[in-house]
């Protein structure tokens, strides 16, 4: 996961308030359930030592929201980010700090993998790009033009192409594979999720390239590229996708520690993130976390002890949740964050990193 998103969320020199809240409007009382929550967030917030302005923006936000779970981040009377949950929030949260509390958005929200729905048809078909939860376009036309992302390619006629039905579709299916093939590239897609029929589907993969076909996900129905059946195959794939990506990062930390390529705990993380020299954290995702952190003003301003950063000739120093030290220097130093599967052993300390260069000896 990369962070580089969230980096104008650390503009300003105010603190910011972080609030995580179940906005969910399934039940007759909703609107005064959430309006309870929002006076508990809010007064807990003033205690804390946020602004009025701040939270007059935040509870614009909150009250006009309709959310499983809503997290919103604000500072100085602004209401910066906010993002929607598909569930509740583990534990409601309302907390005014240094840094935006972003881990437990992180953990929760749903892997963000560019990739292509696809729904084969005897005419040729539907694609459709999705980057970052966001149809990047979507439209049909007749042939395999691109940029366009939901694109009817071939055309069912006889009379037009001279041949049978099944050359036809034949020849309908090999278009379809050239535009999925150009769409891929377009988008910098890492699956195809395929559906529609079932004659349709075979030919249009028996006309992709190896690459492209490892990447391709079936779904065994005969639905639009737009359906919720098409988007749910599609988050079961990137959920699976980045967990397979994940435990191979984590045998290659597992392995390059003894070559000093790689390390784990709190300390030797921080103090590798510090150096720019990180380029993939791997941590357990643990929601009572309570670990703490010494920040400066700028992303790699990080350490376990206060005297570390005086050492460097930082000044403006304050204590913060470790964690969100973490997520404010992976964002600033490019590296990116992995969250170690359930079940599976995670670095000591719950964290480590794989390093871009050796840790120099001595």
């Amino acid at each position: 996961m990369r962070l580089g998103f969230l980096r104008p969320l650390y503009a300003g020199e105010d603190d910011c308030a972080s609030i995580y809240l179940d906005a969910s409007r399934t039940t007759e009382d909703a609107a005064e359930l959430i309006g309870l929550r929002w006076r508990a967030a809010r007064e807990q917030l003033a205690g804390q030592g946020a602004g009025a302005a701040t939270l007059d923006a935040l509870e614009e936000v909150v009250l006009a929201r309709s959310e499983p779970g809503l997290a919103a981040f604000a500072r100085s009377g602004e209401v910066m980010f906010t993002a929607r949950l598909p569930h509740p929030p583990r534990r409601e949260i309302s907390r005014y700090a240094p840094l935006p509390h972003l881990m437990p958005l992180l953990a929760q929200y749903p892997p963000q993998v560019a990739h292509l729905r696809v729904a084969a048809d005897r005419s040729g078909g539907e694609i459709m790009a999705v980057r970052a939860a966001d149809i990047i376009a979507k439209e049909r036309v007749d042939g395999a033009g691109w940029p366009v992302h939901k694109t009817s390619v071939g055309g069912w006629s006889q009379a037009r192409y001279q041949r049978s039905a099944e050359e036809a579709w034949e020849e309908n299916a090999k278009q379809l594979a050239e535009a999925v093939t150009a769409a891929t590239g377009q988008a910098g897609a890492e699956l195809i999720v395929i559906g529609g029929d079932v004659r349709a589907r075979s030919l249009l993969l028996d006309h992709l390239g190896k690459p492209l076909r490892d990447r391709a996900v079936v779904v065994d129905r005969e639905v639009p590229a737009d359906s919720e059946q098409m988007a749910e195959a599609a988050g079961r794939a990137a959920r699976a996708r980045t967990e397979e990506e994940t435990r191979r990062r984590l045998e290659s930390l597992r392995s390059q520690l003894s070559r000093g390529t790689a390390t784990e705990g709190l300390a030797g993380t921080l103090a590798a993130l510090r150096d720019g020299q990180a380029s993939d954290v791997l941590i357990a995702d643990d929601p009572s976390s309570s670990a703490s952190a010494w920040i400066g003003p700028q992303p790699s301003d990080l350490a376990v002890s206060e005297a570390e950063l005086r050492e460097r000739g930082i000044d403006r120093i304050a204590r913060e949740r470790a964690d969100a030290a973490v997520v404010r220097a992976i964002a600033g130093t490019a590296a990116e964050l992995w969250f170690v599967p359930e079940g599976e052993q995670p670095p000591r300390a719950g964290i480590g990193a794989l390093l871009r260069y050796p840790v120099p000896e001595g």
